[in-house]
């Protein structure tokens, strides 16, 4: 029996039981899928269920048989599991789609054969239904989909210096510090105890495909080390692996050779660009404009929290941090912010709306919170923003002020900023979400916070654009597409129910003579700009609260005694959000350190 046929069994016998025998392990069919083709489509009748034996597959809605639009990405499938069951036990067509990730072996058990091991292992049904119910139970929860630390990496040298190689070594060390980890190149494989030699052309031989599928059974990480040429290893490596990494030093040219350009990963893809000094960073886009990336990280000389944050991605421990919008209230985030840092909670990816663009944006310039808190009271306190009155025709407020402020911390480009980082508008006629990930961070962040009728919109791409609340307060969702394991959401909207003391809504006039008057009725009207600012929360209020229900930890501050524009209540605000902050973050960490017997998270 061969280690893959151990493996299989292993796996199938999760479902069937012990009974389960060699005999007929050896007897189902194997699907060999190739990186990126797909399994089924969204759509397509369900007529078989798959155990993935070894490689990855992602689950795509809105990828239907005859429809070609964009897919959005639900999951991923890991070694050991089944996909397929519920359209071969109900006889639904697909739900989603399912694609080879990268190069996969599957077990394949049409509607026969699956009735024949059925009838002869009858409690598979009862196993296959819970996982069944089990998935729709999370889907209608809203519950995060897992994400499984990479098993099997490509480390391409693009560039061949010192600093490249240096760096490709560090990361492989830690990779398979503490695991079964095994980092395989050309010139590595005879000292491994490969069976065959490599030339330089054509495909590998069949023996030595084998032979790399075995060590993958064997080891809990497996790297495979290449350089940027065409060359047969690179192009195997490239389809095997759940994730390329293109490790370039930034010193050296941007543009991609010929042959790096006709390399084609089958798995996602990110750049990793090494910098030589701890200078501000800049150029990146030059980088990626000529290249398909899923992402991209910056590794700066010295900076071990660049190197940290690598390491967390791509063994799934990663955090992420989701901002989300309210106005002034939303300052509280900084107190968050600062109460995370006390505690060692690093932030690795950082996504906000509205207010929360403009705090996470001071975040993923890796500020430290005293210093983001400076600069926030410099600009919201003394650079008074909200106090940039014009003609109300377009909005209350010019914006220019604003602007003028944001451009004097914060102008730099997304894809320059240490932490990776993204805030969503909201398109005005299209009615959709739109996710800045590149481009300036001010203008991002301009239409971001356009809070309609209180600033002017923003114009991207020759369309209008307004505050990502309308659509979007609390992006969790997007958050869930990045490479994260955990996600902490700050949400400073309302959750309460505000009770009011009069009948029917009192005259402007009347709010102002109880202003002024000593006596008389006094009433607590929301200002014109608060009222406009709720508004833009209403319609997106249930989909908030189920964004935050998607969050691992909802760190939701008690600001609703401050006005949605009262600037001068900076410190009191930033405090209330960094105590609230600082109990919720405890009890948070004191949990994970008991569900994962004592581990911490590493700053």
């Amino acid at each position: 029996m061969t280690d893959t046929d151990r493996k299989i069994l292993q796996i199938v016998r999760r479902y069937f039981g012990d009974s389960m025998d060699e005999a007929t392990v050896t007897s189902l069919d194997r699907l060999n899928l190739p990186g990126g083709a797909w399994l089924f489509k969204e759509g397509e009748q369900g007529d078989a269920l798959y155990f993935l034996v070894r490689g990855r597959l992602q689950v795509w809605a809105g990828a239907r048989a005859r429809d070609e639009a964009p897919p959005r990405l639900l999951g991923e499938v890991a070694p050991g599991d089944c996909v397929g069951e519920a359209g071969l036990l109900t006889g639904a067509p697909r739900s989603a789609g399912v694609r080879a990730n990268r190069d996969s072996l599957l077990i394949r058990l049409g509607k026969q054969r699956f009735a024949e091991l059925a009838e002869a292992h009858p409690a598979m049904v009862l196993k296959l239904a819970s996982h069944v119910a089990d998935l729709m139970q999370r889907n209608l929860a809203g519950a995060p989909k897992p994400q499984r630390r990479y098993t099997t990496l490509c480390l391409v040298r693009v560039h061949d210096t010192p600093r490249i190689h240096e760096s490709v070594e560090n990361v492989v060390a830690s990779l398979c510090a503490g695991r079964r980890g095994l980092a395989l190149g050309r010139r590595r494989l005879e000292a491994a105890g490969a069976p065959v030699t490599l030339g330089a052309d054509g495909e590998l031989p069949e023996r030595l495909v084998a032979w790399l599928a075995d060590r993958e059974d064997e080891h809990q990480v497996l790297v495979y080390l290449c350089d940027a040429h065409n060359h047969p290893w690179t192009r195997f490596a490239l389809r095997q692996s759940d994730i390329t990494l293109w490790m370039a030093d930034a010193a050296e040219s941007p543009l991609p050779s010929l042959e790096e350009k006709a390399l084609k990963p089958a798995g996602h893809q990110a750049l990793v660009l090494h910098h030589p000094t701890k200078r501000e960073i800049s150029g990146t886009h030059e980088w990626l404009e000529s290249r398909d990336v899923d992402f991209h990280l910056h590794l700066r000389e010295g900076e071990a929290g660049d190197r940290a944050r690598l390491m967390r991605v791509l063994n799934g421990e990663a955090l992420g941090l989701v901002l989300g919008a309210g106005a002034v209230r939303g300052l509280a985030e900084l107190g968050v912010f600062k109460a995370m840092a006390e505690l060692g909670i690093p932030v690795d990816w950082v996504g906000g709306s509205s207010i929360g663009s403009i705090v996470g944006g001071a975040i993923a310039r890796r500020w430290d919170p005293e210093h983001a808190i400076s600069m926030a009271r410099e600009s919201f306190v003394k650079g008074k923003p909200f106090s940039d009155y014009t003609v109300p025709v377009v909005s209350l407020i010019r914006g220019q002020r604003m602007v003028r402020l944001l451009r004097r911390h914060l102008d730099v480009d997304i894809e320059d900023l240490p932490i990776p980082f993204f805030c969503v508008s909201s398109r005005l006629d299209q009615g959709e979400v739109l996710v800045h990930r590149q481009g300036n961070l001010v203008e991002a962040i301009r239409a971001s916070a356009a809070l309609p009728g209180v600033l002017p919109p923003a114009v991207v791409d020759s369309e209008l654009v307004v505050d990502g609340a309308v659509l979007n307060n609390l992006p969790v969702d997007i958050m869930q597409q990045q490479p994260v394991n955990r996600i902490i959401a700050v949400d400073v909207s309302f959750r309460t129910t505000r009770k009011v003391e009069f009948e029917e809504t009192p005259s402007s006039w009347a709010v102002l003579r109880s202003r002024w008057l000593p006596f008389g009725t006094r009433y607590s009207v929301p200002s014109m700009a608060t009222l406009i600012l709720r508004s833009t929360e209403i319609g997106t209020l249930s989909q908030s609260r189920q964004r935050a229900a998607a969050a691992d930890l909802l760190v939701n501050p008690p600001v609703r005694q401050f006005g949605m524009t009262d600037v001068s209540a900076f410190d009191d605000i930033v405090q209330v959000g960094y105590e609230h902050g600082l109990e919720q973050l405890t009890e948070w960490l004191e949990a994970q350190d008991a569900a994962e017997g004592g581990a911490t998270l590493e700053s």
